[in-house]
């Protein structure tokens, strides 16, 4: 399974809104800069999110966005549903009785990864992610056991979009400088 570009960067912005003031909404340029992902890309996210309830919407001059229910409420189930509409099973056909078999199976592999998401929520992300030691600038990000994530390394300049809420929100994005250039 592939985890898609939008449901990542979902992820990024719910850790991002996470860490802001409870009354305090933040607007999209602002979750925009804390992200590194492109305004219109977050109201994109943003009105999928807010349509299945995880956020709301301030209008106004001080308007923005915020969590509409607790870190501890917010699976990573819901995101999958609010941005990718679930988990949905591959078009078999269940005519044939080898067809019944392998819906089967596939719906067996569906409930198990929607319960594996359920299990996880976004209090439980901003906690293994504040207690992950800090290592050096090329690491990998996902550990072989992880089924969410792609076992890539990310030291090169796609960093900053799988980080995972490892940014801290409304800080400038630190910009390395390029040895080639000195």
């Amino acid at each position: 399974m592939r985890i898609s570009t939008m449901a990542c960067h979902a992820l990024h912005l719910l850790l991002c809104l996470s860490e802001q003031d409870d009354d305090i909404p933040a607007s999209a340029s602002e979750l925009a800069v804390c992200t590194g992902i492109s305004e219109k890309f977050v109201q994109k996210i943003m009105r999928l999110l807010q349509s299945e309830g995880i956020v709301k919407s301030v209008r106004g001059i001080a308007g923005g966005h915020m969590l509409a229910r607790t870190p501890d409420e917010i699976t990573l189930a819901d995101i999958i549903i609010a941005v990718e509409g679930g988990i949905s099973l591959p078009g078999v056909s269940n005519v044939a009785p080898r067809g019944k078999t392998a819906l089967d199976a596939w719906d067996m592999v569906a409930r198990s990864m929607n319960s594996s998401l359920e299990a996880v929520t976004l209090s439980s992300v901003r906690q293994s992610s504040a207690s992950a030691p800090r290592q050096a600038t090329r690491r990998r990000v996902a550990q072989p056991s992880s089924p969410l994530l792609p076992e890539t390394d990310f030291g090169g300049t796609n960093a900053k979009a799988y980080s995972l809420g490892r940014q801290r929100c409304r800080k400038p994005k630190q910009t390395v400088p390029n040895p080639s250039a000195v």
